[in-house]
């Protein structure tokens, strides 16, 4: 995994070209299988419901990724660590604490995640 980076679905999302931002140089991009379905329903929005648009954005945004991992591990952490609020930041809490566990940057459209252990990437 050298030259990898994890993504939360932002990250996801402009390493795709889906949205812009300046995408880190990485040989490998990681993410939890849950960022999914944030990008899906990030597309559902983008193409108010028409279903196979969806599904070949959703589809081509989704190749970009190259391991994908379960989020059942994380729950428990991701939770605590988040807070009640973090509704929407959700996926980007348990993407950062993936990136944590593998010692790995997290690239993230988020303001709302900071990390001590790993590098935050934005797009921006």
């Amino acid at each position: 995994m050298a030259n990898s980076v994890v993504c939360d679905a932002g990250g996801v999302l402009v390493a795709s070209g889906v949205l812009e931002g300046v995408v880190p140089p990485a040989a490998e991009i990681l993410a939890l299988d849950w960022s999914a379905l944030t990008v899906g329903r990030f597309m559902a929005a983008r193409h108010a419901g028409r279903a196979d648009a969806i599904e070949v954005e959703t589809g081509l945004a989704l190749l970009n990724v190259d391991e994908w991992f379960p989020v059942r591990t994380f729950v428990v952490d991701t939770v605590t660590r988040a807070g009640l609020d973090a509704h929407d930041a959700l996926d980007s809490w348990s993407a950062l604490i993936l990136a944590e566990f593998l010692d790995k940057p997290l690239f993230t459209a988020s303001d709302e995640v900071a990390s001590t252990r790993v590098e935050i990437l934005r797009p921006w």
